[in-house]
């Protein structure tokens, strides 16, 4: 399979409870800017902030977006979220790895 630059990416992100996330996901969906959004649910996140280990109930959730739209998601992300700093990660997917259609429609869903 030839190489080529990837088309599509998943934003990797977490937030403190299912309404801002929720909230989010609609707002992004709105504005053209995600296909989709997976709110994986709750998990543990176990971290050290500002010297001390904390551990937190925090939900998960990836969203599916065109390379082109992925600075303006997260700009949108960081707007909306509600930590000083969130965690917002760009996760490329390989194109060859990925079916045609499905990239198709989230290029479509995000222009």
């Amino acid at each position: 399979m030839p190489d080529t630059a990837p088309t599509i990416c998943l934003l990797y992100t977490t937030w403190p409870d299912e309404e801002s996330v929720t909230r989010a996901a609609h707002r992004l969906l709105e504005k053209n800017l995600i296909a989709c959004a997976n709110v994986l649910g709750a998990s543990q996140s176990i971290y050290r902030w500002e010297g001390e280990v904390q551990s937190e109930r925090e939900i998960i959730a990836l969203f599916k977006t065109s390379v082109g739209a992925a600075d303006q998601v997260k700009a949108e992300i960081a707007a909306l979220h509600p930590y000083d700093e969130p965690c917002i990660l760009t996760l490329d997917v390989n194109s060859a790895l990925s079916a045609e259609g499905f990239q198709n429609w989230v290029i479509e869903q995000t222009s």
